[in-house]
């Protein structure tokens, strides 16, 4: 009666040569094995085989179910070919992802192992432990460590982590904000001054933070903030390992270690004349990226239920996150990364009256990009409530994206799978009341 353009390309057969044929028909000219169909018109019960096809060589998984009409008798039946071949790949893909999965798996709990020392360091996810594997490798060593990254990833836990695995462990890790730093206080910060040296100075000598470091490591954060002055200053003394101090007539040698961060394009800053080449060569030894948030969606959650331990600890409750809390979180982009995730978290604290954060507890901007929300009916099983949650988050983002193409580009899944499941799908619940 019917087929569609998957059939005749599995088969190799034309429609002319099908529709109107009975199906014995077909058995007898070899252009099938056998017919499912004819068993189910014989035994009027579903049925399923593995048939080939002459032209293609092809071999499908055939299962046929009847239609009865008001008298029980079959009105007509449907068959549903599934290529052989195509089931074999997609295990054999399946097989592959498992054990991709697995040695994923063990490269995560290898470079944990090689890590002892983590702090108060959270990280689950593959991306962001490869970072910190650079960095511990860099720990070892007494290179200078360039980190780059988006504002509110984590730089200064990251030099806080390479000084702490260090042979400096034990002296002083000293912070500078270059961005907070003027052009007329930056040489006595840095590197002292002598009494009377200047007005307002005192008459009592003062180390600068050079001093203070010495021996140990020295943060060097916004390094891009600094003007070309001071770079030229900064680039004299990493360059003699000593410094003057303002006022003073003898130079003080030093033993620092270096680690910059910035979250600049350093390199299209020295292609514009704003940042001092020779510096950018001195600092850039090791350079370490540190993804953003968006790109590590393993440590969201494992974060967020950190910081609210901290919380709760700091203010004496007893708060946890709700399963659609998780998902909101998860499914937000985080463009201020890990500094608006902790604070998205101190906000909810704040809101929540009862011990479950829910999403309407979160900021106005997480609730406004998540994907809506409920929790399951009672005695609804876990298989059907997952597939309900699959087929609500297929639908919103059709919605948001207005075509399948783009929607399944924003889930990272081919057109035609989205399509195929988000079809089953709604055939099989129809209603998206969870």
């Amino acid at each position: 009666m019917r087929i569609n353009r998957a059939y005749k390309k599995l088969t190799g057969i034309r429609r002319e040569e099908l529709v109107g044929i009975p199906v014995e028909e077909l058995v007898r000219t070899r252009l099938i094995s056998e017919s499912c169909g004819a068993i189910v018109a014989r035994t009027k019960k579903p049925c399923t085989i593995v048939q080939t096809f002459s032209r293609t060589g092809r071999s499908a998984h055939v299962s046929c179910n009847p239609v009865f009409d008001e008298h029980g008798e079959i009105e007509f039946y449907i068959c549903n070919d599934r290529d052989l071949d195509e089931i074999s790949s997609l295990q054999s893909e399946l097989q592959e992802i498992k054990v991709l999965n697995d040695r994923y798996l063990s490269e995560l709990e290898t470079l944990k192992a090689q890590m002892p020392n983590w702090g108060e360091l959270i990280v689950e996810d593959k991306a962001m432990l490869k970072a910190l594997d650079l960095a511990g490798r860099v720990a070892r060593v007494d290179s200078t460590a360039l980190l780059l990254g988006e504002t509110g990833v984590g730089k200064d836990e990251i030099a806080r982590f390479i000084h702490r695995n260090s042979r400096r462990a034990e002296k002083a890790l000293v912070s500078v904000n270059c961005g907070a730093i003027t052009e007329s206080l930056f040489e006595s910060e840095l590197f002292g001054h002598e009494g009377h040296a200047f007005t307002g100075a005192g008459s009592k000598s003062r180390a600068g933070l050079f001093e203070v470091a010495d021996h140990g490591t020295m943060f060097l954060d916004e390094i891009g903030e600094l003007s070309l002055n001071m770079q030229t200053k900064l680039l004299h003394v990493l360059q003699s390992k000593s410094f003057i101090r303002v006022g003073g007539t003898k130079p003080i040698q030093m033993d620092v270690r270096i680690i910059a961060a910035t979250n600049c394009d350093l390199e299209a800053m020295v292609r514009e004349k704003r940042f001092r080449e020779d510096l950018f060569y001195r600092l850039n030894v090791v350079p370490i990226h540190i993804p953003p948030l968006r790109e590590r969606r393993n440590d969201i959650i494992p974060l967020a239920q950190h910081f609210l331990d901290y919380y709760n600890q700091k203010n004496g409750c007893r708060k946890r996150l709700s399963s659609a809390t998780c998902l909101a979180l998860l499914d937000y982009s985080w463009a201020g990364n890990v500094r608006q995730l902790k604070n998205a978290i101190e906000q909810a604290m704040i809101m929540t009256d009862g011990d479950v954060i829910q999403p309407e507890n979160l900021p106005v901007n997480v609730v406004r990009e998540a994907v809506p929300f409920k929790e399951p009916q009672e005695g609804m099983s876990l298989n059907e409530f997952l597939e309900r949650m699959e087929l609500q988050y297929l639908n919103t983002y059709y919605q948001k994206c207005g075509s399948v193409r783009e929607a399944a580009k924003r889930l990272k899944m081919p057109p035609t799978t989205f399509l195929r499941h988000r079809t089953s799908l709604m055939k099989k619940y129809g209603s998206l009341e969870l």
